[in-house]
């Protein structure tokens, strides 16, 4: 069984930025995003060809996830 950790969406994590290409689930509170729930262990980033981060990983390039969506 896989193990998750939870973030609040303003953490820079990398389970909280846009590029974050592992398994997460998005929390809801008064219909605004509060916690990112994503699965432990490792996922390639998108924004760094080659680089394998974590979860708990940050990086300069961290954007936050909202803005994938907003940008459409």
């Amino acid at each position: 069984m896989a193990s998750y950790a939870q973030y609040k969406v303003t953490d820079k994590k990398c389970a909280t930025c846009m590029f974050w290409a592992g398994s997460r689930t998005i929390d809801f509170r008064a219909y605004k995003p509060f916690n990112v729930k994503a699965e432990a262990g490792n996922a390639d980033c998108i924004a760094q060809k080659g680089r394998t981060s974590t979860a708990a990983t940050y990086c300069p390039k961290w954007q936050q996830w909202e803005k994938l969506f907003c940008s459409k």
